[in-house]
């Protein structure tokens, strides 16, 4: 009998694996649910333990979700009004230029590939750095370009994103109601282990996406404010992109990094080695003061696991699973220390 029972478990799990595998469409609202959920998490938490003049009755939950809401809103319309229009002009123009910045980068090529020729060295190295130069000038122009490209898709799914603030407002108000109501499904002597594994998840996931928020807007400031010290054009485009490949670990800062090398370099050799020593210096305050102070040890994590997880990730699915991987592979982390014996 309890090997029948372990089976149909079994079963059960395997028949919803494949159904979460048939709707993929509801990932991104969720995922984008639960992203708004952890970040606005802490102001709720805040607005709910402030006493309410003259009652000194304390804020209802769902009060303090919706100014959250409110203030959420206004902080999305100066952003839109002082940041989004200034980078759609600057993207803009980014585009119109992008066919000459490519005949600029294969011009360098091929000046570098006459270098190259001209010295003596065998012809199957020869071909291979040509090779390696002409790839990844070409390479990162084009990840800029993708990148970017996939903000604005993601932007213009309206359809999909109208039920992200419904779900955010329910994870936010509902989390213990919804967790125990997950919790009821296991037999009685399971509830407290149940309870305290998502605990622990959410604790997992919430200082990780709270922590890479602000990794990722402070490094994406920074590269903005050097870029545009620097004269580097396009410092909003640079910007956003350091900010986005900053949710990528280890691998991030270089992929964000060698567009602005790049474009510096197509206006004079001396200011791309500027820009080099700058993303440098940015890249070991992260390491050594930001990450640490921000993150701590939110992502117990070896960097080999890390690694691992990227190429994983990448592999499966593209830029979207080199983004989630650390954070899966965190959560099976505690999933397995705490279910291996079962």
């Amino acid at each position: 009998m309890k090997f029948r029972e372990n089976w149909t478990k079994i079963l059960i799990v395997l028949l919803f694996i494949g159904l979460l595998s048939q709707v993929t469409s509801i990932y991104l609202p969720l995922i984008a649910a639960v992203v708004l959920s952890f970040i606005l998490n802490p102001l709720v938490g805040y607005l709910c333990r402030i006493r309410l003049w003259p009652t000194h009755l304390y804020m209802a939950r769902g009060a303090a979700v919706l100014l959250a809401f409110c203030c959420a809103i206004l902080l999305a319309v100066v952003i839109g009004t002082f940041v989004l229009l200034p980078f759609i002009n600057e993207f803009d123009k980014f585009v119109i230029n992008l066919p000459s910045l490519i005949s600029k980068i294969q011009d360098i090529s091929k000046i570098i590939q006459i270098h190259v020729s001209s010295v003596t060295v065998p012809e199957n190295l020869s071909n291979m750095v040509e090779q390696i130069v002409s790839s990844a000038a070409a390479y990162s122009i084009d990840l800029t370009k993708r990148i970017i490209n996939a903000v604005f898709s993601f932007a213009t799914r309206i359809i999909e994103l109208i039920v992200v603030p419904v779900l955010t407002y329910y994870f936010l108000k509902d989390w213990q109601v919804l967790k125990e109501s997950f919790v009821a499904n296991f037999a009685i002597e399971n509830r407290e282990k149940a309870r305290r594994i998502i605990d622990e998840l959410a604790a997992v996931v919430s200082g990780y996406i709270r922590g890479q928020f602000l990794v990722s807007i402070t490094i994406g400031f920074t590269v903005f404010c050097g870029m545009y010290l620097l004269g580097v054009e396009y410092p909003l485009v640079l910007g956003l992109l350091a900010t986005l490949t900053e949710t990528i670990p280890i691998i991030g800062p270089i992929i964000g990094a060698a567009p602005a090398i790049l474009l510096a370099y197509l206006g004079s050799p001396s200011l791309a080695l500027k820009v080099l020593i700058f993303f440098i210096v940015v890249h070991q305050i992260e390491n050594h003061v930001i990450v640490p102070n921000i993150m701590g040890h939110t992502i117990d994590l070896h960097p080999t696991t890390i690694i691992i997880s990227l190429l994983i990730g990448g592999q499966m699915f593209g830029i979207v699973g080199m983004i989630l991987a650390v954070p899966v592979a965190a959560l099976l982390k505690v999933l397995i220390r705490h279910l291996w014996d079962q």
